[in-house]
């Protein structure tokens, strides 16, 4: 498996990641519809048109990356900062893998370490993972194996290595009520995630 940049791929490359989008449809995912759409030049929330006409995985703003398998396309995902904090990357979003490579912890050995080199690069104190209430059950298995589950031990590089924190309440990102995870990347930064409490 190899990480590439969106930013760094050919024409024909780009062309290519679109129509790995457009092949992945699905009326299954509720996060799909962030995901694609056939007239994405003029839908503000989809993939494509943000990562075309939008800043948010830009330079020090944030990246996104495509997972390879050989030369096929099998995952993609993206890294930003918070719209209103600076000092906190958002990673794993828009994480996207093909159903045949779900089983292979993709987004644990190969897109989540990258957005976590990408936060510590950029002077972040905290990489966090976001949730809906749909997908809210992911957070189970960053607390513990599952039964039956061979899992290698974290190194430095994998999410929630040296610590794991859970928001106890849901916050607002973009509007949106979501349930937070996070690893302090600086042990003595401290931010108030009160400030940013969903309020229903």
């Amino acid at each position: 498996m190899k990480v590439i940049d969106f930013y760094e791929l050919s024409t024909d490359k780009v062309i290519e990641f679109l129509d790995f989008l457009k092949a992945q449809q699905t009326t299954d995912d509720p996060a799909w519809a962030n995901m694609w759409d056939d007239n994405w030049q003029y839908k503000s929330n989809t993939l494509p048109y943000i990562l075309t006409k939008t800043n948010k995985y830009k330079n020090s703003e944030g990246a996104f990356y495509l997972v390879y398998d050989d030369k096929k396309i099998v995952a993609c995902g993206g890294v930003s900062k918070l719209a209103t904090n600076a000092f906190i990357a958002l990673a794993g979003t828009r994480t996207w893998i093909a159903n045949e490579y779900r089983n292979q912890s993709i987004a644990r050995n190969y897109l989540l370490p990258e957005h976590k080199a990408w936060a510590i690069k950029n002077n972040c104190k905290q990489v966090a993972l976001t949730f809906n209430d749909y997908n809210k059950n992911i957070i189970a298995i960053w607390k513990r194996t599952r039964l039956g589950e061979k899992r290698t031990p974290r190194e430095p590089r994998h999410m929630f290595y040296s610590n794991f924190n859970e928001i106890e309440f849901p916050v607002t990102i973009q509007y949106t009520s979501q349930l937070v995870i996070y690893e302090k990347l600086d042990p003595t930064w401290k931010f108030n995630w009160q400030l940013i409490k969903h309020n229903s």
